[in-house]
């Protein structure tokens, strides 16, 4: 069931299920309807999945494969994505110019 892959997903992302709802701008309680199998989730939330967390679509609707996408993003590219969400603007700025620096050194 998909709630299962959930509870295993929360797990691998060590994230609370109101962590995991807030980051898809989902109900905590709707969600937790979700996880206790209460009520299927609709395709487009499966979606929001998917894309916010890099999660295999065949896995999370059918159990198959692996549990997070091998196409696009590296884990270590999530990774540094997911803790950017936890910073301030004004730290958020100072990578932002980290970045920069590090891109415009790169092409000299």
């Amino acid at each position: 069931m998909v709630c299962d892959r959930l509870r295993t997903l929360l797990k691998e992302l060590d994230m609370s299920q109101r962590q995991f709802a807030m980051k898809i701008n989902l109900d905590a309680g709707y969600f937790s309807k979700i996880m206790q199998g209460k009520v299927n989730p609709p395709s487009r939330i499966l979606l929001l999945i998917e894309n916010v967390f890099h999660v295999n679509k065949d896995w999370l609707e059918n159990g198959e494969g692996e549990i997070f996408s091998t196409q696009g993003i590296s884990l270590a590219k999530r990774q540094v994505l997911e803790s950017i969400d936890t910073l301030t603007d004004e730290q958020v700025n100072a990578v932002s110019c980290f970045i920069r620096y590090l891109t415009e050194n790169k092409e000299s």
